[in-house]
């Protein structure tokens, strides 16, 4: 019923208080919020929670959100680059001193500068490259969840993976 209506259209509907509008403009643009999110804030659950705050806000204020050539995303995307600042910020500020990375332990510091590189290659790799690394090979999602989670074909999460893996070989031998 609603996916064929415009965001303003669903705009004006969810202001009348059709939660059924609103709810489609998640399924409309929740994963793009999503993915921008995920890339300011590097954590799972860090974007999820920004995603969930930008549609918090946007219904609190659905009478303010200003539409770009008929789309609700841009300004979404600007709440979503706020929060996504607020919340690394906040992450920053709540760092707490690791006393175990003092001067003193020797043994710790080394294996942080050793594995230095891996952080340096994966931030080589591309946004979509990084973020199926992150599930894959961090969070240890199977090839299929990714796939589910990214909107990937298995095979296309098994490819990325593979030329990641390849990158990190290049880069342990200093090739890259």
């Amino acid at each position: 019923m609603y996916d064929s209506l415009s965001d303003a259209e669903l705009i004006r509907l969810a202001q009348r208080g059709d939660r059924g509008a609103f709810s489609a403009l998640y399924a409309r643009h929740g994963k793009a919020i999503y993915l921008y999110a995920w890339g300011m804030t590097r954590d799972d659950r860090e974007a999820e929670d920004v995603t969930q705050e930008v549609f918090v806000v946007a219904w609190r204020r659905l009478r303010d959100i200003r539409l770009v050539d008929a789309s609700v995303l841009p300004w979404m995307l600007v709440t979503c680059r706020n929060l996504s600042r607020n919340a690394l910020r906040a992450r920053r500020d709540a760092l707490v001193l690791d006393e175990s990375l003092l001067p003193g332990d020797r043994t710790r510091q080394e294996r942080i500068e050793e594995l230095s590189w891996v952080r340096q290659a994966v931030e080589r790799l591309g946004g979509m490259d990084q973020r199926i690394v992150h599930l894959c090979l961090v969070e240890g999602y199977s090839y299929a969840e990714a796939a589910d989670h990214l909107g990937l074909s298995v095979s296309a999460v098994a490819k990325r993976v593979e030329r990641a893996r390849a990158a990190l070989r290049l880069a342990v031998r200093g090739e890259s």
